[in-house]
Order: C-alpha cells, then sequence, then structure tokens
C-alpha cells in the first residue's frame, strides 16, 4: 500500500508537537499524537507510532537507570503482560472498520483519567490493575501511558520519567511482538515508523526553545480539549 508522501509530513508535523510538548511540558504527547495520527491514517496506529517512540524510551531507560523505582516492578510488569494479551485477542477479533471507534473510545477514556487526575493508592493490587489497564490500552490504541501516570504521579521528577520510561519501553517491546505474531507488525509497518521518526528529535529540538514560553496551565487543558475534539472527530469518520 502506497503512502502519500503529505501524509507522512503532516504526520512528521504531528510527532514534532507532540515531542515538543512532551520535552517542554512533561504531559500530553500520547494523548495528542495518537488521535490525530489515526485520522491522518489509521495504519499510523498503533504499531508505527509504538515502534517510533521505542529509542527515546530506551534511551531514558539507560540514562536514567538508577533513578528506576523498583518497588513493585514486577507486579506493574505482570499487569501490563496481562492487559496486553487481553488487547491482542480484542484486535484479532475486531473487524477493521471498528478500530477507529475503539481507538477513539479508549482516548476519550485517558482523557477522563488524566482530567480528573485520580490518585491510586501504590499498592500491589493496584499496581496489577494499573498495568493490566495500561498494557490493553496500549496493545490496541497505543495510549496506555496515562494509567501508569497516574500510578506513579507523586513520585519525584527524575523518578517518574525512568521509571515510565523503562515501562513503556518494556510495553511497547511486548506489543510489537504480539502484533508481530497476529501479522500487524511487519515490514509495512516498520517502514511507516521509519518515516514517523524524523519528526521525534525535530520536537525535542523545537521544545528547548519553546519550554521557557510555555504556560504548563493552559497546555494542559489544550491538550485534553485536541484530544478529545480529535477522539471524537475519529469516531464520527469510523462511522460514516
Amino acid at each position: 500500500m502506497n503512502i502519500p508522501f503529505l501524509d507522512f509530513i503532516v504526520a512528521g508535523f504531528v510527532i514534532a508537537v507532540g515531542s515538543a510538548l512532551q520535552a517542554s511540558t512533561g504531559f500530553g504527547a500520547g494523548l495528542i499524537v495518537v488521535p490525530l495520527l489515526a485520522l491522518i491514517r489509521l495504519d499510523f496506529v498503533p504499531g508505527p507510532v509504538l515502534f517510533a517512540s521505542l529509542g527515546l524510551s530506551a534511551l531514558m531507560t539507560v540514562v536514567g537507570r538508577d533513578a528506576i523505582n523498583r518497588v513493585h516492578l514486577h507486579t506493574v510488569s505482570l499487569g501490563l503482560i496481562i492487559g496486553m494479551l487481553t488487547g491482542a485477542v480484542s484486535l484479532s477479533r475486531l473487524a477493521p472498520n471498528h478500530l477507529g471507534v475503539m481507538f477513539g473510545l479508549l482516548i476519550l477514556l485517558a482523557v477522563l483519567l488524566t482530567a480528573l487526575g485520580v490518585r491510586l493508592q501504590f499498592t500491589i493490587p493496584n499496581s496489577l490493575i494499573a498495568g493490566a489497564v495500561s498494557g490493553f490500552m496500549g496493545m490496541t490504541a497505543a495510549i496506555g501511558a496515562p494509567v501508569l501516570a497516574l500510578l506513579y504521579q507523586y513520585e519525584k521528577g527524575h523518578t517518574l520519567r525512568a521509571t515510565l520510561a523503562f515501562l513503556y519501553l518494556f510495553s511497547a517491546a511486548g506489543m510489537l511482538l504480539l502484533l508481530h505474531v497476529m501479522g500487524r507488525f511487519q515490514w509495512h509497518e516498520i517502514w511507516l515508523g521509519l518515516g514517523l521518526l524524523p519528526g521525534i528529535p525535530i520536537g525535542y529540538l523545537l521544545a528547548s526553545r519553546v519550554a521557557p514560553h510555555v504556560d504548563r496551565g493552559y497546555s494542559r487543558a489544550a491538550v485534553l480539549i485536541i484530544s478529545t475534539v480529535s477522539a471524537c472527530a475519529l469516531i464520527v469518520k469510523s462511522l460514516s
């Protein structure tokens, strides 16, 4: 399947904006990137965008390895595996024309959880549940980060970033493996992921310039609004 070059240009711009937003505010890249990419072309989600994010997650994991919070880490990882397997079963049984609706609904759920700012107690059961929900949402819509962020939101900044980067790396690798087994991550998706990669360094270079001027309060609200509108548009597009 040939992808118009313009689609890559627009998708690269979306990736760059999301990366700049994440670097300057620490919030919202996945929420804004995934629904917009799905609107451009459903082929970009979930495999290619997961593949494109691997490098950054790996780098952040290596750099912050000493700051990773290892308490209940195995429990969260087990939950991720359970969620990913459940998500894989759901994907295998879902008709292609229903994918957009599912993506849109899961994005709206992520927006709701983020907006509510629910505080999860850091217990073994909550760690397992958060991991499972994150794994399911990540596997089906490439947007499982908000649930894990809720679990670790009160950690210090460097611990939060390092722990989430490790879990993102672990889950993204597992999701890509499952997608490959299902026939949904082959050479076509790899090339799409490579096409998205340039937007990441561009975004992070831009972030150093825009960070001092970003109003965190307004940017958070903007991300939630854009994500909601994009998710609703994706649902309408998929149903039409």
